[in-house]
C-alpha cells in the first residue's frame, strides 16, 4: 500500500483548478477547442481573483506528507520495507546483553563459592566445636583426679601430722621420764649364787677396789635403795615410791 502525500484545503482547491483549466472543459471529441460557453462556465465555477500565494508558502512552509517531511526529497516507504538498521545502537545492545550475560554467570558462580564457603566454615567450626568439647571433658576428668589426689593427699597428711605428733609425744614422755628417773648411785657388778640365793654385787661410783663390793639379797637396801628383783642383766631397785631398773655394769642399759 502506497502512502501518498497529504495538501491543505487551499492547495487542493488550486491544483483542482489548474487541472481543469488544463482540460478546458473536453467532451468525446479531442480535437474541438473550447467554446466560450465553456470558458465562462469554467470562469463561473473558479473563485475570482489572484492565486493564493499564502496557501502555497504555507504548503511549503509546512511540507508534504506526514510530519514535516518535505515533499521533493522525501522517499515513499511502503509498509514491507523495514527500516534501515542502526548499526552502533545495535552492537552497543548485543555488548550490553553479552555483559548482563557475563554478570549473571559470575553472580551464579559468586554464590556457588560463597555456598561452598559457608559449608567448608560451618563443617570445620563443627569440628572445632567437638574438639573444644572432648577437650573440656578430659580437663573436667583431670580435674576431678586432681582434686581426688589433692583429698587423699591432705588425708596422709593428716596421718603424718597425727603420727608424727603421736612420736614427739612420745619422744617428750620418754625423755621427761627418763630426766625424771633417780639415777642409782652404785654400779652392779654382776650375779654370784649362794646357798641356794642370788646376790649382786654393788659397789660405789667412786670404788677404787675389790673391798669396796657389797653382796645384796632381794629386800635388801643400799643407800635408800631397796633391791625388788633380780634378771640376767639388771636388777630392780625400789626408791621414793618408784620401779628403777639397773643394768649390770658389763650389760647394755635395761629398756
Amino acid at each position: 500500500m502506497m502512502r501518498f502525500p497529504s495538501f491543505p484545503a487551499g492547495a487542493t482547491v488550486l491544483l483542482v483548478a489548474s487541472f481543469i483549466a488544463g482540460c478546458g472543459g473536453s467532451d468525446d471529441n479531442n480535437d474541438a477547442s473550447p467554446d466560450a460557453g465553456d470558458s465562462a462556465s469554467v470562469d463561473g465555477a473558479l473563485p475570482v481573483g489572484s492565486a493564493p500565494s499564502a496557501d502555497l508558502d504555507s504548503v511549503e512552509e509546512i511540507g508534504i506528507g506526514m510530519g514535516d517531511v518535505n515533499p521533493t526529497t522525501a522517499p515513499v516507504v511502503s509498509d514491507g520495507d523495514a527500516a534501515p538498521a542502526d548499526t552502533p545502537t545495535t552492537a552497543v545492545s548485543s555488548r550490553l546483553s553479552a555483559l548482563e550475560e557475563q554478570q549473571g554467570d559470575l553472580f551464579e558462580e559468586f554464590q556457588y563459592k560463597t555456598q561452598d564457603l559457608n559449608d567448608a566454615m560451618a563443617a570445620h567450626i563443627a569440628e572445632v566445636a567437638a574438639s573444644m568439647a572432648a577437650l573440656t571433658a578430659r580437663m573436667e576428668k583431670a580435674e576431678a583426679r586432681i582434686n581426688e589426689a589433692n583429698e587423699h593427699l591432705e588425708t596422709l597428711e593428716k596421718k603424718v601430722t597425727t603420727v608424727a605428733t603421736q612420736r614427739a609425744r612420745t619422744a617428750s614422755s620418754r625423755a621427761a621420764a627418763r630426766r625424771d628417773r633417780p639415777t642409782a648411785p652404785f654400779l652392779l657388778t654382776g650375779v654370784e649364787s649362794r646357798g641356794g640365793i642370788d646376790y649382786i654385787g654393788v659397789t660405789p661410783r667412786s670404788a677404787t677396789g675389790l673391798a669396796d663390793i657389797r653382796f645384796m639379797a632381794i629386800g635388801d637396801q643400799y643407800q635408800g635403795w631397796t633391791l625388788s628383783g633380780i634378771s640376767e642383766r639388771f636388777a630392780t631397785f625400789k626408791v621414793r615410791r618408784e620401779t628403777v631398773t639397773v643394768p649390770f655394769s658389763s650389760s647394755d642399759p635395761a629398756p
